[in-house]
């Protein structure tokens, strides 16, 4: 009985932890979606790759290898049209992770461009389209609300 409810315990915990962390991977995430929303190649280069490496760091997940696997697609991409490219798989798989942490330290709203049929988050309602940058910056709509 004891065994059992220690290992109950370090479930829950983890899975607090997790709820946790999901602000921290959530932080990395959008500073990829800023800097794609500047349409700057450097530092959106950096950021994927900060995020990436905070990917691998986490503890185990449900959606853990499926993020890794469409993150290091967006790592591997060179300029700013194939990070864009690879970014909407990234954010359909982070929205599942948002959708699935117990809470959200803030509200996270998943948006939608209808002109590239992608998806990214963001911490504000405001539609700040990471898909054109400044040629179409607020194209799109909040199509969900984790709060």
């Amino acid at each position: 009985m004891k065994k059992s409810l220690i290992a109950i315990a370090a479930i829950l915990l983890g899975h607090t932890g997790f709820s946790q962390n999901t602000s921290t991977l959530l932080s990395k995430y959008i500073s990829v979606k800023d800097a794609l929303v500047q349409s700057d190649n450097k530092i959106a280069a950096e950021a994927i790759n900060t995020f990436y490496k905070a990917i691998k760091t986490e503890p185990d997940f449900a959606q853990k290898a499926d993020l890794l696997k469409v993150t290091e697609k967006l790592n591997q991409a060179s300029d700013l049209k194939s990070q864009r490219a690879a970014f909407n798989d990234v954010s359909t798989t982070m929205w599942t992770v948002v959708k699935n942490a117990e809470k959200v330290s803030q509200p996270v709203y998943y948006q939608y461009c209808p002109m590239k049929k992608g998806y990214w988050l963001s911490n504000e309602k405001d539609i700040k389209n990471p898909y054109y940058g400044s040629a179409m910056l607020t194209c799109g709509k909040v199509v969900e609300t984790k709060e």
